[in-house]
């Protein structure tokens, strides 16, 4: 009896071992993604008159955020790209090639010259760049997610899982950190002239640390008993356009009222902050960080309840939140006081964290293991591609053309409608074994 109980205790550290080691794995590659996500969208009113130059204001913020949104575009092809390696030759090798991809090329933004120097050449220089970290995004978070759920016991999924969302908001929110500080430390000027690049160079050290992390690792349990049972999709898409039809689909619309609500709550924030409420970017880019850094520490959270009490309970409150809640907190956000768009920060990100916690680990246990990575890598970046790299350009336009700062909250509700459809008829797998095949 002694020894039963020793050897379960064993089994339970090593449990717990590989699955940090997932998690540290898989999320270093998030924060460095998103970490230029959250340097770029936070930055945006800089970049736009560095490489947009133009009269109207409006015009350079909505050519600023349509190079964001093209880095979507290309995150379907990653997807297919990468999942189909990744479920061919393993997660380390598909999450090791999109670390070393999207490294590179945040760190040669930050070497760019502006249009003031080399003219159109500068914001074509910037397209290509934003296309590489598009296509590696396609491969980053399925992948992380995949790497972190395979190695999560039973019964834990939610918990581990929540760790990889964690992972994308500390990225963001370093990358708007940094920002903050050398937005405060030196005058507009001078970040201008050159303090701007800094954030972008330090992705090179980041990476080469995730590179050397991720190469240290197995693979998961879960795609290692694939292969001893030799058993491995040889073509992964084909078979999952074929056989995972449905939850592919229904993958597609469960992110789809969370990417608006990331993009617009987080990316987007400090310039509707800015731009509709009159608030200076210092205080705008504050505000958001204090959001974020709530956000952060709720998703753990809300990711080991989901373990206990299931996912689709927070899920539905989520999107039922949107529905009721996203008119009130726009309708407030917008009336230029600081003091009152901080406070709104507490319900919008407690209702998101309502999905960043479960969400993880609910999308990645609808697909076997053998398809995991390519069955939800396509179904994930389109619908980040229409839904959440649009959300910002979406909504600046949305406000001009409609001449009200509510206009994103209607789009929010909108987009809430199908997502909630989804959520109403999943079925619950918090408390079921992962399928290998």
């Amino acid at each position: 009896m002694a020894q039963a109980t020793t050897a379960a205790t064993g089994r339970r550290a090593a449990d717990s071992r590989r699955a940090r080691k997932a998690v540290i794995a898989g999320g270093i590659g998030n924060f460095i993604e998103w970490y230029d996500y959250g340097v770029y969208a936070a930055l945006s009113p800089v970049l736009s008159k560095l490489f947009f130059p133009a009269a109207d204001p409006v015009t350079s913020t909505l050519a600023s955020f349509a190079v964001f949104g093209v880095g979507f575009v290309v995150r379907p092809l990653g997807g297919l790209f990468f999942g189909q390696l990744g479920d061919r030759r393993g997660r380390r090798t598909a999450l090791g090639l999109a670390l070393i991809m999207v490294s590179l090329s945040t760190f040669a933004m930050g070497l760019l010259p502006t249009y003031s120097q080399i003219g159109l050449f500068a914001p074509l220089l910037l397209v290509a760049l934003r296309l590489i970290q598009g296509f590696s995004a396609g491969g980053e978070w399925t992948g992380s997610a995949t790497l972190m759920v395979e190695n999560a016991a039973d019964g834990r999924r939610g918990w581990v899982a929540s760790w990889q969302q964690f992972s994308v908001i500390v990225g963001q929110l370093a990358g708007i950190l940094i920002v903050t500080v050398i937005t405060n430390a030196w005058s507009e000027q001078v970040l201008r002239d050159w303090a701007w690049r800094l954030p972008f160079l330090v992705a090179l050290a980041l990476g080469a640390v995730g590179f050397y992390i991720r190469f240290r690792m197995e693979d998961t349990p879960h795609f290692q008993e694939l292969q001893k049972r030799d058993i491995v999709a040889e073509a992964p898409t084909r078979e999952s356009l074929r056989a995972q039809r449905r939850a592919m689909a229904t993958a597609f619309l469960f992110v789809a009222l969370p990417n608006v609500g990331f993009y617009t709550f987080l990316t987007y924030m400090p310039t509707f902050l800015n731009q509709e409420g009159g608030l200076p970017l210092s205080d705008a880019y504050t505000i958001n960080l204090v959001g974020m850094a709530i956000y952060a520490v709720l998703t753990p959270v809300v990711g080991r309840l989901s373990d206990r009490f299931g996912r689709r309970p927070m899920l539905i409150a989520h999107a039922v939140g949107f529905l009721v809640l996203a008119f009130p907190i726009y309708l407030l956000l917008a009336q230029g006081s600081f003091a009152l768009a901080l406070a709104m920060q507490l319900p919008a990100l407690l209702l998101m964290s309502l999905y960043a916690g479960p969400g993880t680990a609910a999308i990645t246990e609808m697909f076997p293991t053998r398809l995991r990575y390519s069955a939800l890598a396509l179904p994930y970046n389109l619908s980040s591609a229409l839904f959440g790299g649009t959300a910002p350009f979406v909504s600046t336009w949305l406000i001009a053309t409609f001449h009200t700062p509510l206009a994103p909250a209607f789009y929010t509700m909108v987009v809430a409608v199908p997502t909630l459809v989804v959520y109403l008829r999943l079925r619950e797998t918090a408390h079921e074994p992962l399928r290998d095949a």
